[in-house]
C-alpha cells in the first residue's frame, strides 16, 4: 500500500479518511436540497456540480491517467444538477476509487505519467497526483463551506 515505509503517506491518508471524507459528507448532507443548482454569481460552478466535480477529478487523474481507463465528466456546464441521491452516489465512488489509490503499492508514486492538455505534454509523478488529489479535496471544501456560509448554513467544522 502506498503508506508503506512512509509516515508522511500514512499521516495524509489518515488526514484524508478522519478529517476531509467526514466534512465533505456532511457538508452535503447539510446542502439544501433546493439550492444545489445555486451559485453566488455567474459563471461559478453551483454548490452540487462542485460536489461532482470532486468525484470527476479522482476519475481523471485515479482511473484515467494512472490506470488508463477512460473517464467521466460529470460538472458539465450547461445541465441541471442531479438529486442530492446522486450527488451522494458519485461521491461515494470517489471515496471508493481514492481507497483504490492508497491500496497501490508504493511505487506507484515515483512512477512518471504523461497527460496530454491544451497541446503540450506533461510528465507528472504519482506523488505529485497523490497530492494534487488531497489539495483538491480541500480546496473545494473549502469553497462548499463558503457558499454554504452564504446561504445561512453553518458548515461543518474542520
Amino acid at each position: 500500500m502506498l503508506s508503506e515505509d512512509s509516515d508522511l503517506i500514512r499521516y495524509q491518508i489518515k488526514f484524508w479518511r478522519e478529517k476531509i471524507k467526514p466534512t465533505l459528507n456532511k457538508a452535503l448532507e447539510l446542502a439544501p436540497a433546493d439550492k444545489l443548482d445555486w451559485r453566488p454569481a455567474e459563471k461559478m460552478i453551483t454548490l452540487g456540480k462542485i460536489f461532482l466535480h470532486i468525484s470527476e477529478c479522482s476519475d481523471a487523474w485515479y482511473d484515467e491517467v494512472i490506470k488508463g481507463k477512460s473517464s467521466t465528466e460529470l460538472a458539465l456546464a450547461d445541465t441541471p444538477c442531479p438529486p442530492k441521491e446522486k450527488i451522494t452516489q458519485y461521491l461515494e465512488i470517489h471515496w471508493e476509487r481514492m481507497e483504490r489509490f492508497f491500496a497501490e503499492p508504493p511505487e506507484v508514486l515515483s512512477r512518471t505519467y504523461e497527460i496530454e492538455h491544451e497541446g503540450k505534454t506533461y510528465r507528472l509523478d504519482g506523488y505529485w497526483i497523490f497530492t494534487h488529489l488531497l489539495e483538491h479535496d480541500i480546496h473545494h471544501r473549502s469553497q462548499i463551506n463558503q457558499y454554504l456560509r452564504i446561504l445561512g448554513v453553518t458548515p461543518p467544522e474542520i
